[in-house]
């Protein structure tokens, strides 16, 4: 090799030294390093509420009832089986009973409860109509449960007898009649029907005791009696009696 050569060899050597700075110099910056993004905060999440316990309902009030322990007797004070204790809102004849009880026993004695958040009327009552109570009871309107007692006293029927003669003398034979006892204070109190007999007789057995005005409905005429008393046990005969014309 020629010694030009060897010269350009040389050069090139040297300046590649020097570009590097002979190995010894300042080393390049380092790259900072890439910031760790910070991990999430993960929160828990808050516990529900326990469900809202719902409110004991309220008890419902026990209704207003009256136990009544019911003695029927007549009126010498003897105990009467197999009357029926009722208790209606009008002491008449026409007011369906709103309780009855079971028929007394052989010692008169029946025990029944009923509502009473109004006013009643408490008797008896004889399926037969050979009684009819002499009294009765007001009982309610009671705010709670209670209890009563209510003797009761029967009276025999009343028979209740007349003879009809139609407008032109004579008798109203064999015609259907329509009777009603009204109470002097409380109104009409005891219908009845029946039907004459072949002479104008008017017979009406098992009728309520008391003092009443008689309303007469034949078929040839009508009758109004102002006052008639019947008594327990006993016969009422209002005699010949002529009915007015229908209409008049």
């Amino acid at each position: 090799m020629s010694r030009p050569w060897l010269w350009l060899l040389a050069a090139l050597l040297l300046s590649g030294l020097s570009g590097c700075g002979g190995c010894g110099g300042t080393p390049p910056p380092e790259t900072p390093p890439a910031a760790v993004p910070a991990k999430p905060v993960v929160k828990a999440p808050e516990p529900a509420p326990p469900p809202a316990v719902p409110a004991a309902p309220a008890e419902a009030a026990e209704p207003a009832t009256i136990t009544a322990q019911v003695l029927v007797t007549d009126y010498e004070g003897a105990p009467l089986a197999g009357m029926i204790p009722i208790v209606t809102r009008q002491p008449n004849a026409f007011d369906e009973p709103v309780a009855r009880g079971n028929p007394t026993d052989a010692s008169g004695v029946s025990r029944f409860t009923f509502p009473a958040g109004e006013k009643l009327c408490l008797r008896a009552w004889d399926p037969d109509l050979n009684y009819f109570p002499n009294n009765f009871f007001d009982v309610g309107p009671v705010a709670e449960v209670s209890a009563a007692d209510t003797p009761i006293v029967m009276v025999r029927a009343a028979i209740l007898r007349g003879l009809l003669l139609r407008p032109d003398g004579g008798p109203a034979a064999n015609e259907e009649v329509s009777l009603m006892l009204s109470h002097p204070v409380r109104g009409p109190w005891w219908p009845a029907k029946t039907r004459t007999g072949p002479d104008g007789m008017l017979l009406l057995p098992n009728m309520p005791p008391g003092m009443f005005q008689v309303e007469i409905q034949a078929e040839s005429g009508r009758l109004s009696l102002p006052q008639a008393t019947l008594l327990p046990g006993i016969m009422a005969d209002v005699g010949m009696v002529t009915l007015a014309p229908p209409g008049s």
